[in-house]
């Protein structure tokens, strides 16, 4: 039997949000594929912006986690764009609370700035229940997953 830790939910597989990490940094990267991984998420890392407005065009995601210090066309930018693209939940990230305003972030079209410290004991369900209620508020509308497949059948 596998021990799991408290806070995590093993998910069946069907139930696996797709999560979208924007972030260059290599530490914040391994932090969220490790943990969030295990946590019953599937992860795809993009490093930058303009990555993430271009793989919009081709998959989507069930939430975003946007780092709030991504470099070249900027968190605040991309998440401006991206509202152009997709309504799925986007949290900012940030490493100190002064590093992006809530209210910056909420009029780009954020939905919510997560600081440092991060615990993904707390983070992991906060996650979840930030899909689900984005899926309840959505009833007809597939995963990013059941999309990919459904393009992948059309081919």
């Amino acid at each position: 039997m596998t021990e799991h830790r408290p806070g995590f939910r093993p998910p069946s597989a069907a139930e696996r949000p797709h999560l979208l990490v924007v972030t260059a940094d290599e530490g914040l990267k391994q932090f969220f594929v490790e943990g969030l991984v295990y946590g019953g998420f599937w992860i795809s890392v993009i490093a930058s912006g303009v990555q993430t407005l271009e793989v919009f065009r081709l998959r989507s995601f069930d939430l975003v986690l946007l780092d709030a210090a991504l470099g070249g066309l900027g968190a605040l930018e991309t998440v401006r764009r991206l509202r152009d693209r997709t309504d799925v939940p986007i949290l900012l990230i940030a490493a100190d609370p002064a590093e992006v305003a809530a209210e910056d972030a909420t009029t780009a079209g954020a939905d919510a700035v997560l600081a440092a410290p991060l615990d993904l004991e707390e983070m992991v369900p906060h996650l979840h229940a930030i899909v689900q209620r984005w899926r309840a508020a959505h009833p007809g509308r597939p995963t990013a997953d059941q999309m990919a497949q459904r393009r992948s059948e059309d081919g």
